[in-house]
């Protein structure tokens, strides 16, 4: 597959000659957070890509440790699925880890060029879910499954998948390696492909990502995932309360869908987590047998999710929509309050009371007013990416909800992270600091080609 030749930006250093043993060949990829450069060990040849911080945000301890966290869960987990990390290398100034160098496109970029067929979707989802199997196996939850960390290289002329960013990854149980948690109640993740007990802030485990493996199955053969609205709210309420539409009966390539693969998405995309296959393993074995007429999956009848925390979970979907609407803090009215309640799903019924409880009454809210001098710094998400707005904003959220963690960032000025916790309102002004004027010129190495390796950050 060629690749358009690529330059270094002028706003960007030139890339470092070297990263200890290995020679850097030039610029693979960039996000938010760093860039990826191509790389050959010196001695070897082998070559590898490289991950490396952003000079300005080395100092950010949370930060380098999620970075770090992903590195010890791939190590741990050591699956020919899941992207290889050689070594991470943390000294002052600089922090990076060695990687696989992978050769191909991601499931986005496919799913973008071509329809799938039937044998292809297969072929795919079994080698992800051999990945999130293994995964599951060291309780190690991915948390952000999507067609962009999903990678696809060549191997003997077929598809072989690569299961990227363990970034946000959680682990569920105090066996297997020890790593830095995410805490419960943080909602991470890529909003289109969050399971219901995710959107909603409640815990997850290995069911949050069979979830989101249903969602992929789904895409790849209708070629959209079920739910698609472009505001966050809105998104997580879908998610939370209404039902997926059906799985398609043919794939975009005109291929049947066996009735038993339908299914299985279906339960896939279950609603409450305990009506989900228990785990990968009960679905790749029904993904191997879908000839077989297997007895259907059956929903336990004890658990239900509590009818207040599946409410608080839409009305906090719902704020946040009010406050994507714009940068003025807007509040949520009674109206899509009301129209939450007349989208909760009959299954989910509390245990006890009446039939139809009263409507849960509003969270008491505090006001984040953030402001930088000087104004128009974005405020994004360091947990999602997601780009909250300019300063000068204010954010709603919900007493005692996760604390609010928040990179400013302005062409010029050296980013600033910063959390806060939903104890209470404040009003914080940053002074931003400029960034020193660049004054090494752009090498002539930074010419490169891009070998399709996707930006991890």
């Amino acid at each position: 597959m060629s690749h358009p030749l690529t330059l270094v930006r002028a706003d960007e250093p030139a890339p470092p000659l070297a990263f200890g043993p290995y020679s850097v060949e030039g610029v693979l990829g960039r996000g938010t957070m760093g860039l990826v450069y191509r790389a050959r060990h010196q001695t070897l040849g082998r070559p590898v890509a490289i991950k490396c911080l952003h000079e300005s945000l080395v100092s950010d301890t949370m930060l380098v440790k999620r970075f770090l966290q992903e590195a010890k869960l791939v190590n741990a987990i050591n699956h020919p699925h899941i992207v290889e990390v050689y070594d991470f290398v943390e000294t002052p100034g600089l922090v990076y880890a060695v990687m696989e160098l992978l050769e191909g496109e991601t499931l986005t970029s496919r799913l973008e060029r071509e329809a799938l067929s039937l044998t292809t979707v297969l072929r795919i989802a079994t080698q992800l879910g051999e990945a999130l199997k293994a995964a599951h196996a060291l309780s190690v939850v991915h948390r952000d499954l999507k067609p962009d960390n999903v990678f696809l290289c060549q191997r003997e002329g077929r598809d072989w998948v690569k299961v990227l960013d363990f970034g946000v990854a959680k682990l569920v149980s105090t066996d297997g390696p020890r790593v830095v948690e995410t805490q419960n109640g943080d909602v991470l993740g890529t909003p289109r492909y969050m399971a219901p007990e995710q959107a909603a802030g409640l815990d997850v485990d290995a069911r949050t990502d069979v979830y989101a493996f249903g969602t992929l199955l789904f895409e790849l053969l209708a070629g959209k995932p079920p739910f698609e609205s472009t505001v966050y709210g809105q998104l997580a309420a879908d998610i939370i309360t209404r039902p997926p539409p059906p799985v398609p009966t043919l794939t975009r390539t005109g291929d049947a869908v066996p009735e038993t693969l339908r299914r299985l998405v279906a339960a896939c995309l279950a609603k409450q987590p305990d009506h989900r296959p228990p785990g990968m393993g009960e679905v790749l074995h029904r993904l191997a047998n879908l000839d077989e007429d297997l007895p259907p999956l059956e929903a336990p009848k004890a658990r239900r999710w509590p009818i207040v925390a599946v409410a608080m979970g839409v009305a906090a979907a719902l704020i946040v929509a009010g406050f994507m609407a714009g940068n003025d803090g807007a509040r949520v009215t009674a109206e899509p309050l009301a129209a939450a309640k007349e989208m909760a799903p009959a299954g989910l019924t509390p245990t006890t009371g009446p039939t139809t409880p009263p409507p849960p009454a509003s969270p008491a809210m505090i006001h984040l007013s953030l402001l930088t001098a000087p104004p128009g710094a974005s405020v994004i998400s360091i947990d999602t990416g997601e780009v909250f707005g300019t300063t000068p904003l204010t954010i709603d959220r919900a007493v005692g909800t996760a604390p609010v963690s928040v990179r400013f960032e302005l062409k010029g000025y050296e980013p600033v992270s910063r959390e806060f916790p939903t104890t209470e309102s404040v009003r914080v002004e940053l002074p931003l600091k400029k960034l020193p004027a660049p004054n090494r010129p752009v090498s002539k190495r930074s010419r490169v080609v891009t070998d399709g390796v996707l930006d991890p950050f």
